[in-house]
């Protein structure tokens, strides 16, 4: 048999992330309360056996052995909560059948489980009292406890009473997620807030408060004032506490919850190295993910977001102290444009990585800001590479690379326009004046290139014009047998189409409606003859 293990120092349990571990890892996950209560009896009774608390299994005798009046084993401890945790398993599996069918008993065994369920927990607050527990303990059992008692008025339609309990448990637990750094009992904290607030809200509508907001009830409850006091002095009794550096960044603000990481941010702006806070970050990133995937809540999301806002704070200036570096060395290699054609290539990727960082596109001025230095960038890019071109006698390919350089910059001047100014907090800026001395380097290479193509072909059309002169005196008549190679076209056959004027088609529509003299009489003497003279006329 294992004996019970003694600690030096005083005693601690978190008792929430305990049954938090239990509850997902054994049937609450998905609602199954008969498999965690049967867990909870196992756990039970394999922890008497191990703290020697276990009695013979006769029914004359039903005597529980008494526990030792001090002990250092937080397995005591632990043996109360799976007790506590055993009888409100049974009430909710108990409240979960009662739901389906019509039974009354069922509620009745209901409130009675969740009053044994209420006893464990007040007996494990009484007994962390007596012994040498930590206060963060203590505080963390009181809760515990209050909110036990909590859900059996909440039962028992005890609203007043109830809705004191969950106030009291809410601000407990609001308090720890406040000071703490550690991303799992944060997001524990916060779970254990959301579990709490409908209850909080159905107790105000059953008293006709004037507001239902969880938050709202409970620091308008007279009892929020005198916990803040008590749980105050915790906080100045503990040396981590730490309330969180609230940091400012390209018109965001977020909060650094780690101290350590704190410090290490502080550190690293002023010295200018942050190596040591981007492994911090990184893993506190990744501590933060897995939190969130085993626990979520409503405040999840906020803290995620700081995390990751502060990701994009430190990635951001290890990228800027890279291109400043890379800046650095342009005056150190000038004249050799491989060697800045390829400083340009890593001050254009480390842009383009700054650009992927979490929430940079969605700041439309800081995604302005990083278009105009990579249209910038990349103006100085095409003009060194143009210069190399230009050095080859490659004139063309020289004035291309010349031509995008230029449209380069006037979208970048476009880009600066729109934006105005770059922000405080950029650390690499590029001006106007920038701009217009690289459009001035710009123009001066093109002129230069194309007064090198001038004198590279202005000799040889030259010549190729002295050489289809003839200057032969002799008379064409002497030399008929011979055609002069010179002259490539003497006239063209067949001749080519012209047009030749001539006089347009008329067509004459009006004559079709003319009526002629004859052609009236005719009519007229047609309809005369067709009265009663013409009815005799067709006799005779």
């Amino acid at each position: 048999m294992v004996e019970p293990t003694k600690a030096s120092g005083l005693l601690s349990l978190d008792v929430l992330s305990l049954i938090n571990e239990s509850r997902m890892t054994y049937g609450l996950r998905h609602q199954d309360y008969q498999r965690y209560r049967e867990y909870c009896t196992n756990r039970v009774r394999r922890l008497r056996q191990i703290l020697k608390l276990s009695q013979s299994n006769d029914k004359k005798v039903n005597v529980c052995k008494p526990l030792p009046k001090e002990f250092h084993d937080n397995r005591y401890l632990q043996l109360y909560v799976y007790e506590t945790e055993r009888a409100w398993a049974y009430a909710m599996e108990l409240k979960q059948e009662s739901t389906n069918s019509m039974e009354t008993r069922q509620r009745h065994h209901l409130v009675k489980r969740l009053k044994r369920a209420a006893q464990h927990a007040s007996f494990l607050y009484d007994l962390c009292e007596q012994q040498t527990v930590d206060s963060k303990t203590v505080f963390d059992v009181k809760a515990y406890a209050t909110l036990m008692k909590g859900y059996l008025l909440f039962e028992q339609q005890q609203w007043k009473s109830a809705i004191d309990q969950f106030v009291e448990a809410r601000a407990i637990y609001e308090l720890f997620a406040q000071y703490n750094s550690n991303a799992q009992q944060e997001a524990l904290y916060y779970a254990a807030i959301d579990e709490i607030d409908p209850n909080i809200r159905f107790c105000a509508y059953r008293l006709q408060m004037s507001t239902h907001d969880a938050e709202s009830v409970a620091k308008a409850h007279p009892r929020t004032n005198e916990l803040n006091q008590e749980l105050s002095k915790l906080v100045e009794d503990q040396s981590d506490s730490w309330t969180g550096r609230v940091v400012e960044w390209h018109g965001r603000e977020f909060t650094i919850k780690n101290k350590a990481l704190s410090e290490a941010v502080t550190r690293a702006e002023k010295e200018n190295v942050w190596t040591e806070s981007e492994k911090m970050v990184k893993r506190a990133l990744k501590e933060n993910q897995e939190a969130t995937a085993k626990v979520t809540s409503t405040k999840s999301e906020k803290t995620s977001n700081d995390l990751k806002y502060l990701f994009t704070f430190v990635e951001y200036h290890v990228f800027a102290s890279l291109i400043r570096r890379s800046l650095s060395q342009l005056d150190e290699n000038k004249g050799k444009h491989e060697q800045m054609i390829k400083l340009y290539d890593d001050i254009l990727k480390n842009i383009e990585c700054i650009w992927e960082l979490p929430f940079v596109k969605d700041d439309i001025s800081f995604d302005s800001e990083l278009n105009t230095l990579m249209l910038y960038y990349k103006g100085c890019r095409c003009v060194h590479i143009a210069m190399i071109y230009e050095a080859a006698n490659k004139i063309p390919e020289s004035l291309a690379l010349y031509q995008r350089a230029q449209t380069y910059t006037v979208q970048a001047k476009q880009s600066l326009v729109q934006l105005g100014a770059f922000s405080k907090d950029a650390l690499i800026q590029v001006t106007e004046q920038d701009i217009q001395q690289l459009d001035q380097t710009i123009r001066t290479g093109i002129w230069k290139a194309r007064a090198a193509w001038h004198l590279e072909h202005e000799n040889e059309s030259i010549t190729d014009r002295m050489s289809q002169l003839n200057l032969n005196n002799d008379l064409l008549i002497d030399h008929l047998d011979t055609y002069p190679s010179h002259i490539h076209r003497l006239v063209e056959f067949p001749p080519t189409f012209q047009p030749v004027s001539c006089k347009p088609f008329y067509f004459d529509l009006a004559a079709n409606y003319i009526k002629y003299p004859e052609q009236s009489i005719e009519e007229r003497t047609e309809k005369t003859a067709s009265g009663i003279w013409g009815l005799f006329g067709k006799r005779w």
